[in-house]
């Protein structure tokens, strides 16, 4: 005869997590508002919401929100055709989607600070990022020149398809780069970077300042 224990003694809030490890086990997700509706990620349910969102720099985008538990949220960001980086909330947040949407607002700039950071980074590689490659026809600065500047701002002039490097000195940081440009206060220059894998200065994808000034600027005119 098989024996069972008779009573068994758990610890507070014990049995609850038991049982909410057997219902994810099962697929079945009871920590998520009723009025969502339920999409399938393989092997869990999670529960999510799409809202429009303002970026820094004016642009507008779609964040795609997932609930992954009471103190688990994600955020990503389309960005025009491309992905941010994402961003994360590790604690409590109301379930209704005004509160899900002034989070999902709040984290767009954190997201597209990471995205100022990962183009920097990604500027001072050798190797180009996946599925690209640079144009030998298109290089302009030299290698050992490159190893000096790679992932450093500078104001630059257009010239045909080029950018070419205003004698103002290099810059560290996009705010100092931004401080110059402000002091300089010509909207014929732009703010560049030194990209290695392309041996080129390369026109920022991602600055609110510059872009916000700039529209303004039309605007005005």
């Amino acid at each position: 005869m098989a024996r069972f224990l008779r009573y068994t003694t758990f610890q507070p809030g014990e049995l609850e997590g038991e049982l909410k490890a057997l219902a994810l086990k099962n697929g079945v997700v009871a920590d998520v508002p009723n009025a969502w509706d339920v999409r399938r990620h393989n092997p869990l349910h999670h529960r999510w919401h799409d809202c429009a969102i303002l970026y820094p720099d004016g642009t507008s985008g779609t964040c795609h929100y997932t609930r992954q538990g009471p103190k688990w949220h994600i955020f990503r960001y389309q960005y025009g055709g491309d992905q941010l980086p994402y961003a994360y909330h590790m604690d409590e947040l109301g379930r209704d989607a005004t509160s899900i949407e002034a989070l999902a607002q709040e984290k767009a700039a954190v997201a597209f600070e990471y995205a100022i950071c990962e183009e920097q980074r990604l500027a001072k590689r050798i190797q180009p990022p996946q599925g690209r490659k640079g144009d030998p026809a298109k290089y302009q600065i030299p290698i050992k020149r490159l190893k000096l500047v790679a992932g450093k701002y500078a104001l630059c002039a257009p010239l045909a398809d080029k950018l070419l490097p205003a004698a103002f000195g290099l810059y560290d940081t996009m705010e100092q780069a931004n401080t110059a440009w402000q002091e300089r206060g010509n909207p014929t220059l732009v703010i560049a970077i030194a990209c290695r894998w392309t041996r080129r200065w390369e026109r920022l994808r991602f600055n609110a300042l510059e872009k916000v000034a700039t529209v303004a600027s039309t605007n005005a005119g």
